[in-house]
């Protein structure tokens, strides 16, 4: 048995070289390759940001900032990768727009000849810590081809982590078009676990498909755990959909979940420009709902900055002081 165990090690370790032989990785120091990035991706790099603008900054490779925005909504067909190793193993990950200006504090060797698929290769054949789990996923969801899709597909549907289920679900809506908002539609409507339906509900708004209020409206109305219904109602009104006030309103008319009810409530609050005062005001001014109702979307008005929140909080003071 320990023979046999012996060579089934040694055929994963051939196996995983296999895999990996395609980047040629130094023991130590930086090493980048270009890929072709996934359609309508968006140019990741690093800015800095004032008061009214935001302006092109080179990122700092070795710095602790890990996060990934773009300006203007620029998108980029080409992406690059930038390791680092430390004593033979991956230390640190970033995928940016191959024109983003950056800067490490060694040399960044570049290769040549590395293509898309074995990039996607080469990273689904990784084991790294929570640490970089997030960037190597997200390197995945840049990559264009049916070789990252899939094992992000295979992470997002099977994995025995929830988190990493959930960030691949993340990657694949932010990332992926329609077959990543068909993956995170799945989970919204399939999946045993309720933490991941309601992460699935929230990345379906990262999407650029047509259909994401209608996929928040059939959760809300048919999900078996309040929690999600709550956040399906939280997320839609998020998106600003035309429909949301109505919709999220008449579910606090028959949803039987308390929890739900209330949360439907702050929901409205999200609503953008002044759609949430009103929706919000013509709550507090139904008398067909309950006391706690009302008295709850009062409470949230009082929350607004909105001009006409706070003069219909003084309309409620002076009327509360002549009673």
């Amino acid at each position: 048995m320990n023979h046999l165990k012996a060579i089934a090690i040694a055929a994963l370790a051939l196996s995983t070289q296999a895999r990996s032989a395609e980047i040629p990785t130094p023991k130590d120091g930086w090493v980048s390759w270009q890929i072709e990035a996934v359609e309508d991706a968006p140019a990741f790099c690093c800015w800095n940001w004032n008061d009214k603008f935001a302006n092109a900054g080179a990122c700092k490779l070795d710095g602790d900032t890990t996060g990934y925005g773009t300006r203007d909504h620029e998108k980029t067909d080409a992406a690059r990768v930038y390791a680092r190793f430390k004593d033979g193993k991956l230390d640190r990950l970033r995928t940016l727009a191959a024109a983003c200006r950056v800067e490490a504090k060694s040399p960044i060797q570049a290769l040549d000849g590395i293509s898309t698929d074995d990039s996607a290769r080469w990273l689904t054949g990784l084991t790294v810590g929570k640490d970089l789990q997030d960037d190597v996923l997200m390197s995945l969801g840049m990559h264009r081809g049916e070789r990252a899709f899939a094992t992000l597909n295979r992470l997002a549907v099977g994995d025995s982590n929830i988190e990493t289920r959930k960030q691949a679900i993340f990657w694949l809506a932010e990332l992926r078009g329609t077959a990543g908002a068909d993956v995170t539609r799945k989970a919204m409507f399939g999946d045993k676990s309720a933490e991941l339906r309601k992460h699935a509900a929230f990345a379906i708004t990262l999407s650029k498909v047509p259909d994401v209020a209608d996929s928040l409206i059939k959760l809300g109305n048919t999900d078996p755990e309040g929690g999600v219904r709550a956040q399906a109602w939280f997320w839609l009104a998020n998106t600003g959909a035309p429909n949301a006030e109505q919709v999220i309103t008449a579910a606090l008319r028959k949803d039987p979940d308390d929890q739900v009810r209330e949360e439907g409530i702050m929901a409205l609050s999200q609503l953008p420009d002044e759609r949430g005062t009103r929706a919000l005001i013509a709550l507090a001014e139904d008398r067909s709902l309950s006391q706690e109702q009302r008295k709850r979307a009062v409470f949230w008005l009082g929350q607004s900055e909105s001009a006409d929140a706070l003069a219909y909080m003084d309309k409620v003071l002076l009327g509360n002081t002549k009673r």
